[in-house]
């Protein structure tokens, strides 16, 4: 189990490295540019740029560093959702992470690892570039709630949970899910991820309402787990 840890905060050293390059690249692209998208490019751009430049610290730098400012620069997202179908049908669908591409048109792809770890790439809004982190699912309650973070070096810090609740006498579910973030490099890193929450929020209410029309409409076939 832990090697598979290992593996992926290998990797995500990998990928601070090309978020640099990738923010400085999309900065670069967004000063050529007249279109309306060159401000995005440009947040990104930075965004990524300070994210990569912040992961070069050790991760006991990383740790302090966050328990210092971690209470400013946690920025939360909230959402909730009645799906018109079974709770358990809604919870399965949605455990099996290698579903999730499949209605989430955003998230090009999840491979999950094992059981707790899986690695996942979401296409950012206009295509303008991706985003790849990796994660675990730190908590459990099957039928009810699932809790995940990244791991460490990952090109976005996040974390949340999403719940799933009986609702319309039981023929419905309420899900609700709640995800936060860490802007990177304090202030400025802040006004940045701040920009960002409004479109990451309506990124999240529109991927949720996706899977609600995917699940109504569709009956319930699911890709079969991999054999961990």
């Amino acid at each position: 189990m832990h090697s598979n840890r290992d593996k992926l905060m290998s990797a995500a050293s990998g990928q601070r490295l090309a978020s640099v390059v990738g923010g400085i690249m999309l900065i670069g692209s967004a000063f050529n540019e007249n279109s309306s998208r060159r401000f995005l490019k440009a947040a990104v751009g930075c965004y990524l740029t300070f994210k990569g430049i912040a992961g070069r610290r050790t991760m006991g730098e990383m740790y302090r560093s966050f328990e210092k400012v971690a209470a400013g620069r946690t920025l939360n997202i909230r959402v909730s959702m009645v799906i018109n179908k079974p709770r358990e049908e809604v919870y399965n669908m949605w455990r099996n992470l290698s579903n999730l591409p499949l209605f989430m048109k955003h998230l090009r792809q999840v491979d999950e690892q094992d059981e707790l770890y899986s690695n996942w790439v979401m296409e950012l809004p206009g295509k303008i570039g991706t985003l790849q982190w990796h994660a675990e699912i730190v908590k459990e309650r099957y039928g009810e709630m699932i809790a995940w973070q990244s791991l460490p070096g990952s090109s976005i810090d996040n974390a949340g949970k999403i719940g799933f609740r009986d609702s319309l006498g039981g023929q419905g579910t309420t899900v609700d899910v709640v995800f936060t973030y860490h802007a990177p490099l304090g202030k400025a890193g802040e006004q940045i991820a701040r920009l960002f929450t409004p479109v990451t929020k309506r990124l999240i209410e529109e991927e949720i309402r996706e899977f609600k029309n995917f699940v109504e409409t569709h009956e319930t076939v699911l890709i079969p787990r991999s054999q961990f």
